[in-house]
């Protein structure tokens, strides 16, 4: 860590007193506040574009944000033993909670201006661009090979999770494929094509994680997904994550996209949109890939836990999904 710290003054000008790990960073006492310290595999061409992403943002008023701190050669990150070094500013608070609608509400409204902040955004040469634009369909279409392909895993086993697996995974299967039916009919490649005229930026990790709370304020943080996608992406995600706090709840759902809608407009076709995505299997992939996969950080009783929940949404989720097109 020493020479990590002669790096960082000799390159940034920054002077640590005092460092502590915080989750998988570090957090560092300056003579210039607090910093927020980030050894990462990716490279520094990407780095340099979600540093411009966060510039692209500030400048355009969107400024409760973790700015990175830039060194004295003007670069956002320097090379330390073959690994990307980078710092941010560090925001103090707490994340946010979408238990509270009043939270819930600003963390749409954050959303919103985000996204209509981020229209028309460039790159330098210099960055490594990230664009998800047009890939949904082939993204689905894996995911539901994967499904099918972990189904013969669980057949195969004989602990709960592989019999309560077998015993759901044709309807979230059917679910997937009609989902990607939909998806195949809708406008998506339409909305794509606007959304390459207007160049706005996706977040793509918008969640309660990433959503500080400061003197009443929200901040959004950590950026090291963002690309070029269409904004509903983040959208969905934030109603996700409330809608599973709320039994699917369609008022709650509908004042998350009302408040949205204050600031930056949808359209019939990306409130259809929204509806496959929401319908797509994402969460019972997501478990029972993570468990055949790599079996990391839960216990078997933790699994079922997570797969028993996604199982007691559907009815939820069916209802839901009814009045979704009535919002």
């Amino acid at each position: 860590m020493h020479e990590l710290e002669k790096e960082l003054l000799e390159n940034f000008n920054i002077k640590i007193n005092s460092i502590s790990n915080y989750r998988d960073m570090f957090i560092a006492s300056t003579d210039n506040g607090k910093r927020l310290i980030k050894i990462s595999t990716l490279k520094p061409d990407r780095i340099n574009f979600i540093s411009e992403v966060k510039e692209y943002l500030f400048n355009n008023g969107f400024e409760n944000i973790d700015r990175n701190i830039y060194s004295n050669t003007g670069c956002p990150s320097i090379t330390f033993n073959d690994q990307t070094v980078y710092i941010s500013k560090y925001i103090e608070g707490r994340e946010c909670n979408l238990d509270s609608r009043d939270e819930t509400i600003k963390c749409s409204r954050l959303l919103a201006k985000m996204h209509r902040a981020s229209k028309g955004c460039i790159f330098s040469e210099n960055s490594s661009a990230r664009s998800e634009l047009g890939r949904l369909p082939s993204c689905y279409r894996k995911r539901l090979d994967e499904i099918k392909k972990l189904k013969k895993n669980a057949q195969k086993g004989k602990l709960k999770f592989d019999s309560l697996m077998c015993r759901h995974v044709d309807y979230f299967y059917e679910l997937g494929e009609k989902a990607i039916s939909m998806l195949d009919t809708s406008d998506y490649f339409e909305l794509v094509e606007d959304a390459e005229k207007i160049r706005n930026i996706s977040h793509h990790d918008f969640n309660h994680h990433n959503i500080f709370v400061q003197n009443d304020e929200l901040y959004l943080i950590n950026f090291e997904y963002c690309c070029y996608d269409l904004k509903i992406y983040d959208l969905v995600n934030l109603l996700r994550r409330k809608m599973r706090k709320c039994e699917w709840n369609i008022n709650e759902a509908a004042i998350i996209l009302n408040e949205y809608c204050k600031i930056e407009s949808l359209c019939e076709s990306e409130l259809e949109l929204m509806k496959i995505m929401l319908m797509f299997p994402q969460k019972f992939w997501r478990v029972i890939n993570k468990y055949y996969n790599s079996r990391k950080g839960w216990s078997e009783q933790n699994y079922i836990s997570r797969l028993q929940e996604v199982i007691d949404e559907i009815q939820y989720l069916k209802v839901f999904l009814d009045k979704f097109s009535a919002i």
